[in-house]
C-alpha cells in the first residue's frame, strides 16, 4: 500500500487548538476532522451519502453483519457498503477504524513541531493502515484542492476581518486556514467515476437523514473579495447576514429566517466565512429553508455591487467542482 505525500504551504497560520484552546502545536486531529468535512460535503455535492458523525443517525458498523457477508463471499466493499457511509469507510466509525494515519512533516521530512504560522511549507504524508481504493485516494486529494482554492483548514476559520483602525490585527480578526497546494502527484479519476462510487452505497441509506445544506451543491465562493467591520457603525459582513451594522446592536440574533440560518445561532456556525488576505469569501445557501444562490447573490452585491460591472465572480459548487476537474486532469496530462 503507498504513501500519498502532498505538499503545501500556509498562508495563513493554521488553528487546531486543544481542549484548553491553546494553538501551540499543529494537531494532526484538527486536520484530519477538517478534511473529513470537506469530504463528507464533497460526497454529498457528487449525489452520495454521508452521515453526520456528531447526529444520532451516524453510521455504525455490525461485526457481526460484516464477517456474516464476506462469508456469503460478498466483497469487503459491498459488505462496507450495505452499512457504513463511503466517508465513514475512509475515516472510521464505531466498528470500523480509520484506513489511515497522517504525519505532517516539515519542509525537510522531519515531524512538525510548534504550530503552523504563515508562509511555512508542510508536508502531508498519509500512511494506510487499510487498503485504501483509487476512488478513495482520488475524493481525498480533490477534498484537498477544493479546500485550497476555495475553502479554508482547521480552526478559528468563521473569524472574521477588520478595516478598523488598530484593530484589524487583533486575534478574533485575523484569517486562519488558508493554504495553497504546492506538489500533489495522485491521480483523480473522472467525475462520472467518483459520482458512481459515491453512489453505489446509497441504496443503503435511503432512509437515513443527512444534513441538506452541507453539501458542496450548497456551497458558493467569490475570490478577491472580502467582507469587514469598517467602523464601528458600519460592517459588510453584518449587512450580508442580515444583522445590525452597528457593534452595540449586531449581537441580536436577526429575526427574518434566511438571515437567523446565515448568522448562526449560540453554538452553532455561521454560514458565511470570509478572509482577508489573500481575499476570498465562501458559505453555503439552504434550499430546505427556501434560500437559494440568487438570495445570497444579491445580498453580496449589497456590499459590492453588481457582480458584472465590478470585477467580481460568483461561482457555485458545481461550477466550482467541474473547473477543479478540468484542472487536475490537466495537470495530470502535462505530467
Amino acid at each position: 500500500m503507498d504513501e500519498y505525500t502532498v505538499g503545501i504551504k500556509t498562508l495563513t497560520p493554521i488553528w487546531t487548538g486543544d481542549e484548553n484552546r491553546r494553538n501551540n502545536s499543529l494537531r494532526e486531529t484538527g486536520i484530519i476532522g477538517s478534511l473529513r468535512w470537506w469530504y463528507e460535503a464533497l460526497i454529498r455535492g457528487l449525489g452520495g451519502y454521508a452521515c453526520d458523525p456528531t447526529s444520532a443517525d451516524r453510521c455504525l458498523l455490525d461485526q457481526k453483519k460484516f464477517k456474516k457477508a464476506l462469508k456469503e463471499e460478498k466483497s469487503v466493499q459491498e459488505a462496507l457498503n450495505e452499512q457504513i457511509c463511503p466517508a465513514c469507510q475512509l475515516f472510521g466509525c464505531t466498528g470500523w477504524s480509520r484506513k489511515f494515519v497522517l504525519r505532517i512533516l516539515n519542509k525537510d521530512g522531519e515531524i512538525k513541531v510548534g504550530c503552523a504560522e504563515a508562509n511555512e511549507e508542510l508536508i502531508l504524508k498519509f500512511i494506510p493502515i487499510k487498503e485504501i481504493n483509487v476512488e478513495e485516494w482520488s475524493l481525498l486529494r480533490l477534498t484537498l484542492h477544493f479546500i485550497a482554492e476555495y475553502g479554508a483548514i482547521g480552526g478559528k476559520t468563521v473569524l472574521k476581518p477588520s478595516d478598523e483602525i488598530r484593530r484589524e490585527n487583533k486575534h478574533h480578526h485575523r484569517d486562519f486556514g488558508l493554504i495553497e497546494i504546492v506538489e500533489s502527484k495522485l491521480s483523480i479519476l473522472p467525475k462520472g467515476s467518483l459520482e458512481k462510487y459515491v453512489k453505489s452505497s446509497s441504496r443503503n441509506h435511503m432512509n437515513r437523514e443527512s444534513p441538506k445544506w452541507a453539501s458542496i451543491k450548497n456551497f458558493w465562493c467569490v475570490k478577491g473579495k472580502y467582507l469587514a467591520r469598517e467602523r464601528s457603525n458600519r460592517s459588510s459582513f453584518n449587512k450580508v447576514l442580515g444583522r445590525d451594522e452597528d457593534k452595540r446592536k449586531a449581537k441580536k440574533d436577526p429575526s427574518e429566517r434566511v438571515s437567523k440560518w446565515l448568522a448562526g445561532s449560540r453554538g452553532e456556525s455561521k454560514k458565511v466565512f470570509s478572509f482577508k488576505s489573500p481575499s476570498r469569501t465562501f458559505g453555503f445557501i439552504n434550499p430546505e429553508i427556501g434560500m437559494d444562490f440568487e438570495d445570497i447573490r444579491k445580498r453580496l452585491e449589497m456590499v459590492w455591487g453588481k457582480e458584472s460591472e465590478n470585477n467580481w465572480e460568483f461561482l457555485a459548487g458545481c461550477e466550482i467542482l467541474n473547473l477543479l476537474f478540468e484542472k487536475c486532469w490537466g495537470e495530470q496530462n502535462d505530467s
